[in-house]
């Protein structure tokens, strides 16, 4: 009998790791690496957009080459996470960290920039990422992933009242709107081999 419990411990456990994986999840063993969070915030969702319009981080930056001097900081700046403002080519992102941890100091472009004490931002998903836990707050949000654009009416019900989500579909098609004005999305990025 004991045998026959532990048996069938076994196959539950193992039963529910393969539900909460799901298909596309990371293999058995093998943690996911988290590679930021980013907020999309709730004048960004009356229309349907998607993850570029997640800041991770805004900031005053001066560059010289591809070093870019980061001062009056917002959020956290983080490796891999591409860069918009005036001075910076389409495709930017952050290579490296110099003497920033992520706040004011200095960080490495993938490209030179032009800035001179501009408004940068940092703006999702970061590169690498492949998997992102969603949560809807203060009001209920729409999505989809096909390519179309969600409506207050029409998509997947993102609600308030339930735990993070975990969306592993193509990141790029991925688009959200308010199904309540004044939704408001938090985004953590993970990278999953």
């Amino acid at each position: 009998m004991k045998l026959f419990k532990s048996t069938l411990l076994l196959l539950v456990t193992l039963a529910l790791c393969l539900v909460l994986r799901g298909a596309d999840a990371q293999q058995p063993g093998i943690p996911a690496a988290a590679v930021g969070y980013c907020q999309i915030p709730a004048a960004s969702t009356t229309s349907a957009v998607g993850f570029s319009a997640c800041v991770a981080a805004s900031f005053t930056g001066t560059c010289s080459g591809s070093t870019i001097t980061a001062s009056a900081v917002t959020g956290d700046i983080g490796v891999g996470w591409p860069l918009s403002g005036t001075g910076i080519t389409a495709g930017t992102y952050v290579l490296a960290l110099g003497t920033s941890t992520g706040g004011a100091g200095t960080l490495v472009a993938s490209q030179s920039c032009t800035s001179s004490g501009a408004s940068l931002t940092t703006v999702g998903p970061p590169n690498g990422a492949n998997m992102v836990y969603l949560q809807a707050e203060a009001q209920n949000a729409r999505w989809r992933d096909d390519g179309a654009s969600p409506t207050t009416t029409v998509g997947m019900l993102l609600l308030t009242t339930q735990n993070p989500t975990v969306y592993n579909g193509p990141i790029q098609f991925w688009k959200v709107i308010n199904a309540t004005a004044g939704t408001i999305i938090d985004a953590s990025f993970y990278h999953s081999p």
